[in-house]
């Protein structure tokens, strides 16, 4: 039996760094900020860097490094990228035999565009990973206590179907949904959201799902409180992460430390914590191993070479995680 598994995304990631790239402020941008080129010149570049990604790639890698018995099912082409994904996988102990081999489209593939800042663009191809289907739930091998689903590339039917799965058998589910998961609404994800154990996404995400403006943070919690079986998680970048499990709103801030790369420090975070549920049976042991993971994460280049190992202590300050009990009125509102 694995301790966990986890199913989504697979990418072959390359980052490329210049101090060439530059950014400018844009009030119509997405972002309020656009990375700049100038069309039809030449950019020399400072480096190149080969890596894997994607959500459940990532968190199969720190679920490994702490210990646990896990395995991955994502999707790859039958190509290099593949090859190189799966291989990676294997290097960290990772349970590569329910990984899906494409033979009609490439692994997906991302170009990460990272500036002197650590900021970063990334231009995608979604390739095998965006032809997720039933193969993705192999029920007679989920032999599991956990399983850790990131994005799906919107098919919530999918997602509808692990999660369903899991809980008429007494798996324990974590979701870190997607941006084409979250589009389909509350309507849709609440069912499935009342059905899982840990459900983790951004404030942004949080707010928009929720209906709640983005300042109303405590409302927000909350709300993702009463959509959840279990515990929700509101990751809010600098100001660190709030997580609610129905008795208690828990906080833990960040250490900090300028990033290198910020690729992946999501899937670090949500990996971080589920695995620290898994080990620590708290909270705020979850809290804090998460904070540390995403935090190394980002010193370096890619998603997996700052993913802790189980006991590594890379900062000196340990983090304070705040406990405070819910405001039971703030659970009645709709």
């Amino acid at each position: 039996m694995y301790d966990i598994i986890t199913i989504g995304a697979a990418t072959r990631d390359l980052f490329i760094t210049s101090r060439k790239f530059k950014t400018k402020r844009d009030d119509t941008s997405p972002t309020d900020v656009d990375l700049v080129l100038p069309l039809g010149s030449k950019i020399n570049l400072d480096s190149i860097i080969f890596e894997t990604g994607g959500g459940a790639t990532n968190a199969a890698v720190t679920f490994a490094r702490q210990g646990l018995k896990t395995a991955c099912i994502t999707r790859v082409g039958d190509d290099p990228g593949g090859k190189a994904t799966v291989e990676s996988l294997a290097a960290e102990g990772v349970d590569t035999g329910l990984v899906i081999k494409d033979k009609q489209n490439y692994t997906a593939y991302s170009i990460i565009l990272v500036t002197a800042t650590g900021e970063r663009t990334i231009l995608v191809y979604r390739g095998a990973s965006s032809h997720f289907n039933d193969e993705m739930l192999p029920k007679s091998k989920l032999d599991t206590k956990w399983v850790f689903i990131s994005s799906l590339a919107g098919n919530v039917s999918l997602l509808s179907g692990l999660v369903n799965w899991a809980d008429k058998h007494g798996l324990k589910t974590a979701l870190v949904p997607g941006s084409s998961e979250l589009a389909r609404g509350k309507k849709v994800l609440a069912p499935i959201f009342s059905k899982s154990d840990v459900v983790i996404m951004n404030r942004e995400e949080a707010a928009l799902l929720t209906a709640i403006p983005f300042d109303k943070k405590e409302k927000i919690v909350h709300k993702m409180c009463l959509i959840s079986r279990g515990i929700s998680v509101i990751t809010d970048a600098r100001n660190g992460a709030t997580v609610c499990d129905r008795e208690f709103v828990y906080h833990v801030g960040t250490h900090g430390n300028p990033a290198v790369d910020r690729t992946g420090s999501g899937d670090a975070f949500a990996s971080g914590f589920v695995a620290g549920l898994i080990r620590f049976q708290n909270v705020e042991g979850a809290l804090e191993l998460a904070a540390d993971n995403a935090s190394n994460v980002v010193n370096f280049f890619g998603a997996k070479q700052g993913i802790l190992h189980a006991g590594q202590k890379p900062f000196k300050e340990k983090l304070k995680v705040t406990k405070s009990p819910i405001k039971r009125k703030t659970l009645v509102y709709t």
